[in-house]
């Protein structure tokens, strides 16, 4: 087979499999063992939801939204104050006196009605609002988060971000000038053990856990501009209040000690547009074929209709995007009109030819189909071994290529 002699336009995909959840106050023995198991059985809440759309004073207008074709999402403060029903549901009505009086209050309701977890291996969602918050403000706000993340027991579990974000969502009903506050120390500068070249980015299983989110919200982001985005956070953030003149710390996590300065962090100080939505130059990245065949197994992700193609197998990419994204494996395409839209080529198609030769006589003799976009996705070399080149093929494809069909008709 030839070497190909066009680039693939699509972004680098680099995987950072570390998850930092910050809040250095975590208790481990106050944890019941039945933590471990979580299950959001709790019920929705039955209630209108209300569209936010205001951005409060003295904070940046969002960016403008892009084209139709890649839309951004409308950010907006994630601890934007509770509606009167949804603070009825979680129980938090009726909470009166001075505003100190309040704050103590909330703090009572978390403690009677929030858990603490601060470990990733204990709760592997646990640091998805903070993250998802911090690159894409209000994508999960507190309004869902009170809905969702709820343990066996009912109560809403998170770490210090998920605190000091439901205090301040209720202080703002209850009309308390309120802020959130973090340590702005990484846990990556203070913890030699951490790879910092780790510590930011993404990994499947998280990527995989935001998709549904992204097809909500009808969002084009691909695995590599989230894993650009997404940034290492605080080591611990926690609220305040404003009594008289003084901003007062009211700190739900349990254990935590005093004495690091603090300083305020802005709802949107996480959000960088440049990173989720550039211009991406044509030719100026190849795609990492290992880390896109590691994010597809995974797919389908819930919720991605995708296509049939043309061997008829369902949920498969229905463009290059989708696939990079990790929605659905390749597809099958018998015309090569139809494989050179998908893979975007212009000028040259003759090697794509030989491809085609190729399809035709591995169909004709092995039964199986042959997906050629697959093969010029991997087949990126003069030559590859089939060490190399079968597992990422069967990767993308969900085929059972075999060695000797490797050598027979490929190589």
């Amino acid at each position: 087979m030839t070497k190909r002699n066009w680039v693939l336009v699509f972004s680098t995909l680099t995987i950072s499999l570390l998850f930092l959840t910050g809040c250095s106050g975590n208790n481990q023995e106050t944890s019941p063992p039945t933590v471990e198991v979580v299950a959001q059985t709790a019920a929705p809440l039955e209630i209108e939801q209300e569209t936010v759309t205001s951005i409060p004073e003295d904070e940046p207008e969002p960016t403008a939204a892009a084209e139709e074709s890649n839309p951004q999402f409308a950010v907006f403060n994630p601890y934007d104050a509770l509606t009167s029903d949804e603070i009825v549901q979680i129980k938090a009505d009726g909470f009166s006196g001075s505003d100190e009086e309040i704050a103590q209050a909330i703090l009572k309701w978390q403690a009677e009605n929030m858990f603490y977890i601060g470990d990733p291996n204990q709760q592997p969602d646990i640091s998805y609002p903070m993250r998802w918050n911090y690159m894409l403000p209000g994508f999960f706000p507190v309004s869902e988060m009170v809905q969702e993340r709820r343990l066996e027991n009912g109560k809403i579990y998170g770490l210090c971000w998920d605190y000091a974000a439901i205090f301040n969502a209720i202080a703002n009903f209850y009309e308390l000038e309120a802020r959130v506050t973090a340590n702005k120390v990484y846990i990556s500068d203070t913890n030699p053990s951490i790879d910092k070249s780790t510590a930011n980015g993404m990994g499947p299983e998280e990527f995989e856990a935001l998709q549904p989110r992204l097809i909500e919200h009808d969002l084009n982001l691909s695995y590599d501009q989230i894993s650009r985005a997404a940034r290492e956070t605080w080591s611990h953030y926690r609220a305040e209040v404003k009594i008289g003149d003084k901003w007062l710390p009211f700190d739900g996590v349990p254990d935590v000690a005093e004495g690091p300065e603090y300083q305020v962090a802005t709802w949107d100080e996480g959000y960088d547009p440049n990173l989720l939505y550039p211009e991406v130059e044509l030719g100026s990245k190849e795609i990492d074929i290992a880390a896109l065949a590691d994010l597809l197994s995974a797919a389908p992700v819930s919720g991605y209709e995708g296509i049939t193609d043309d061997a008829g197998n369902m949920n498969r990419a229905a463009s290059m995007d989708d696939l990079m994204m990790g929605k659905g494996l390749v597809p099958y395409y018998q015309g090569m009109d139809s494989v050179v839209a998908f893979l975007q080529i212009e000028g040259n198609t003759e090697d794509l030819s030989e491809s085609f030769d190729v399809l035709a006589e591995y169909e004709e003799d092995t039964g199986k189909k042959f997906f050629v976009i697959a093969d010029w996705i991997v087949y990126a070399a003069e030559e590859m071994t089939a060490e190399e080149y079968i597992p990422l093929y069967n990767a993308l494809t969900g085929s059972d290529m075999t060695e000797e069909e490797f050598v027979t008709y490929i190589q």
